[in-house]
């Protein structure tokens, strides 16, 4: 197998939604999510890695001199990565800083990425600013039991 092509139209295609499901994007996207699925159900904790053994896979800090498939690539954090996470999504799991999560986030997550907004501007995320006020308004609710009509902020 050759090298990855550079070049703009291959650019494109990495910043573009994939023409048909049996497109090699779509395929990788499928791959991906099946692998992160498998991992989901099966794993509660990594393998058994160590520290050392996992910072290994990563010390290559240097740029790439050619460029790779994003294919090669995909399978490199399914290697290194996923197979040496912890599946903080179970039910089962206890951790500092981080608990398990409703299994409804993962698509959720991937509806957010899509939808690339950047909430510092509202002219680049209009529904989401109204979105935040409003949430903004039901946390104050919930912490001190009052009504958040009355911040200035949240009021249409």
């Amino acid at each position: 197998m050759s090298g990855a092509e550079v070049s703009l139209e291959h650019l494109y295609k990495v910043f573009t939604m994939p023409e048909g499901k049996d497109s090699k994007l779509a395929q990788i996207e499928q791959h991906l999510s099946d692998n992160l699925s498998d991992f989901l159900s099966q794993h509660v904790v990594t393998k058994v890695n160590s520290l050392e053994q996992i910072e290994k896979s990563f010390a290559e800090y240097a740029v790439p001199e050619s460029p790779e498939f994003v294919s090669k690539h995909a399978e490199d954090l399914l290697d290194k990565l996923v197979a040496n996470s912890v599946n903080t999504y179970s039910p089962s799991f206890i951790g500092h800083m981080t608990s398990a999560l409703p299994y409804f986030h993962l698509p959720l997550a991937k509806l957010l990425v899509g939808l690339n907004q950047n909430l510092v501007k509202i002219e680049t995320s209009k529904a989401f600013t109204p979105l935040e006020r409003q949430m903004l308004g039901m946390m104050h609710e919930l912490v001190y039991k009052q009504s958040g009509d009355f911040l200035p902020y949240l009021s249409t």
